[in-house]
C-alpha cells in the first residue's frame, strides 16, 4: 500500500492536471482565464473595487486670464466591496478500497476517479452560479443573472437585469443602482423580442463601447446554444474564427468571433427568468461583457487548494479537503449587457 507522501503528492499533480483539463474547460472559465481576468492574490477580509462617479474638480472657461478659478474639489472615489466566496469539499478514501487497489498505479487510478468527480462537481455549481445564480451550495458567490429563474428568486446583488436603466434596482457591490444609475452604475440591455437579429448585437456593442471607460467594446460573449445557433444562422458564411487555446498542454480550439469579441457557447444560457422580475418570465440569452472592467479574484491558498489526506476520526476512511476562496469583482456596471428573449 503507498505511503500517504505518494497519495498526497499525487492528489497536487492531479489537481494541477485536472485544473487544466476539467475545470478550465467550461466556456465561463475558459473565457476569464484567456482574457487575463483570473487574479490571484494572498489573503484579505474582502476585494475592496475602487469606482469613480462623478468629477473630482470643476472646469473654470477663461476670458481675459485673472477671472477666479473654482479650486472646489470633490472626492470622486467609492468603493464596491465583494466579501470572499468560501467552499470545500472532500476527497475520501477508505480503507477497503486502499486494500483493494493495493500497489501505486492502482491507487492513482481510483483517487483519479475521485478527483475528477470533484473537480467537474464544483465546476458545475462554479458556472451555474454564476451564470444563473441558481447553485443551493455557492450561494455567497457572486452572479451576473439579477433576473432569477423560474425555479430561484431574484438575486438582489445580480449584476445584469433585464430591463431599461430606469428600472433597475439590484445591489452590486454595496452599491444600489437606485441610488447611483445616473452615474453609470447600471447595465445596458436589449430585449430581441423572440426574434434576434445583428442590430440587437450591435446596439449592445454601441451602448456599452459609449460608457466604457477605454471606449472598448465588449470582448467577451457568452451565449445560449440556442442563441448562438441563431447567430450562426444570421452571419451565414461571414463569421471568422480564431484558434485559441487554455492553457499550456491543452488542445487548440476554435472560437467564433464578432467585432473583435470570443463567442463561448455556455449550457447554462437560455433559462427562463423568474416571472417575477422586472422582465417576466423571458428566457436570458446573452451576456457581453467588457474583460478590463471585471475579474476573478482567487486566494492564491484557496483556488482549488488541495490538502493532506488525513484520517476521519470514527471511520476507516482518509479525508483530503479541496478548498476554495474566490469572488467575482467588476467597477463598472454599464460596460457589460444582457441580451433577452433571443432565442429565435
Amino acid at each position: 500500500m503507498p505511503p500517504q507522501s505518494v497519495i498526497s503528492t499525487t492528489l497536487q499533480l492531479l489537481r494541477d492536471k485536472l485544473i487544466d483539463n476539467s475545470f478550465l474547460s467550461h466556456p465561463l472559465i475558459r473565457a476569464i482565464e484567456e482574457h487575463g481576468n483570473l487574479v490571484k492574490v494572498s489573503g484579505g477580509q474582502r476585494i475592496e473595487q475602487p469606482v469613480i462617479f462623478g468629477d473630482h474638480s470643476s472646469i473654470t472657461e477663461l476670458s481675459s486670464g485673472w477671472e477666479s478659478v473654482n479650486m472646489a474639489v470633490t472626492d470622486p472615489f467609492q468603493s464596491a466591496k465583494f466579501e470572499w466566496s468560501n467552499f470545500t469539499q472532500p476527497i475520501v478514501l477508505n480503507a477497503v478500497e486502499k486494500a483493494a487497489n493495493k500497489g501505486d498505479l492502482a491507487v492513482v487510478n481510483i483517487l483519479e476517479s475521485k478527483m475528477k468527480n470533484v473537480m467537474l462537481g464544483l465546476k458545475k455549481e462554479v458556472s451555474l452560479q454564476i451564470i444563473q445564480g441558481a447553485s443551493s451550495k455557492i450561494t455567497t458567490l457572486q452572479t451576473l443573472n439579477g433576473n432569477g429563474t423560474s425555479t430561484v428568486a431574484v438575486n438582489a446583488t445580480g449584476w445584469l437585469e433585464g430591463v431599461a436603466q430606469a428600472s433597475q434596482a439590484s445591489t452590486v457591490g454595496g452599491l444600489a443602482k437606485a441610488t447611483y444609475r445616473a452615474k453609470n452604475w447600471y447595465n445596458q440591455f436589449i430585449d430581441a423580442g423572440g426574434t434576434m437579429t445583428l442590430a440587437h448585437i450591435d446596439q449592445l456593442f454601441i451602448y456599452t463601447q459609449l460608457y466604457n471607460p477605454a471606449g472598448t467594446t465588449p470582448d467577451i460573449m457568452l451565449m445560449s446554444p440556442k442563441s448562438y445557433a441563431k447567430f450562426l444562422s444570421l452571419m451565414d458564411n461571414r463569421i471568422q474564427y480564431v484558434s485559441v487555446s487554455d492553457r499550456d498542454g491543452l488542445n487548440g480550439q476554435m472560437v467564433a468571433t464578432y467585432r473583435g469579441a470570443k463567442i463561448y457557447v455556455d449550457p447554462n444560457l437560455g433559462f427562463t427568468a423568474n416571472g417575477a422580475s422586472g422582465m417576466g418570465a423571458k428566457a436570458v440569452s446573452a451576456y457581453l461583457l467588457s474583460s478590463d472592467q471585471f475579474q476573478l479574484y482567487a486566494d492564491t491558498d484557496g483556488f482549488f487548494n488541495v490538502g493532506e489526506m488525513m484520517p476521519v476520526p470514527g471511520t476507516a476512511t482518509e479525508a483530503a479537503m479541496v478548498f476554495c476562496r474566490m469572488q467575482l469583482v467588476t467597477g463598472h456596471l454599464a460596460s457589460h449587457a444582457i441580451l433577452i428573449d433571443g432565442e429565435a
